[in-house]
């Protein structure tokens, strides 16, 4: 990357490397986990961290990334250094959704239960009205393997034609994938839409997970969000987002362990709710 760049390109690079400590800081990765915007000056490339520092914790400057073409998931420069073997994820949801411009991939632990069950997860609380009353699609990895046996079956999601299934799977309905015994991915039309998807589906698994106890296991009396709910929650979600995003910012910035060299990103337009 060049040294001096437009000022649209650093807000989202000063984003970006903000958003991956707002990650770790949410518990929704560690060393292992991911997250890409679109290039701002090229839609036709994406950007997102390098194998090292890989960590996004760890992330700090323009140096700390690596832009591929969307087409292959092929990097720019041929001479890059090592990327994430899952970038495939990234290339392929950026190729389906014209409107992605962020794209999550977590492990969460409080999330990778529900994605081996028989049940999906629904909204139970109305800052997950984004998930839709009907719940989240879940990709198995299992059902490609079984029609591509010379797949290694690592789970992870590193070639054109994992990605595009997993891509495959995604409708307007709910914008977050569960992938069976691995983790879920999501994507937003910014930073911030990606972000609180990814930590509010979180805290959903979490509620719902004692909203099951507090029912002895039975799904049935779980009083998910209805179809209404979930419809008029996920207006909601989408004009508060702003304030979540400035909240965790600000926890990563007086966190001395999350450092950037590219300054702060700018405090973006106040939305909420106008009464």
């Amino acid at each position: 990357m060049p040294s001096a760049i437009p000022p649209t390109f650093l807000q989202q690079l000063r984003l970006l490397i903000r958003a991956n400590h707002i990650l770790h800081q949410n518990n929704l990765v560690d060393a292992f986990g991911h997250i890409s915007i679109r290039h701002p000056m090229d839609r036709k490339q994406y950007l997102i961290a390098a194998y090292d520092p890989g960590a996004p914790a760890l992330v700090k400057s323009r140096e700390d990334f690596i832009a591929y073409f969307v087409s292959d998931s092929g990097p720019v420069d041929p001479d890059a250094p090592q990327g994430y073997s899952e970038r495939f994820i990234h290339g392929e949801l950026y190729k389906k959704f014209a409107d992605a411009n962020c794209v999550i991939h977590s492990h969460s632990e409080a999330v990778i239960p529900f994605t081996t069950g028989r049940h999906s997860i629904r909204p139970v609380f109305h800052m997950a009205g984004f998930l839709g009353a009907q719940g989240c699609p879940v990709f198995k990895a299992d059902e490609i393997y079984a029609r591509v046996p010379a797949l290694e079956r690592d789970m992870l999601v590193k070639n054109p034609a994992l990605g595009a299934a997993l891509a495959a799977k995604f409708h307007g309905a709910c914008p977050v994938v569960l992938q069976c015994k691995h983790g879920f991915t999501t994507f937003g039309k910014s930073v911030e839409e990606a972000l609180y998807r990814a930590i509010y589906t979180q805290t959903n698994c979490k509620l719902l997970a004692q909203a099951l106890a507090n029912e002895n296991l039975d799904w049935e009396r779980v009083p998910f969000l209805t179809e209404g709910e979930a419809k008029a929650c996920k207006v909601m979600n989408e004009k508060c987002q702003d304030k979540s995003f400035r909240l965790w910012l600000r926890e990563v910035q007086v966190n001395p362990l999350y450092v950037t060299e590219e300054g702060e990103p700018e405090k973006g337009e106040v939305v909420g709710m106008k009464m």
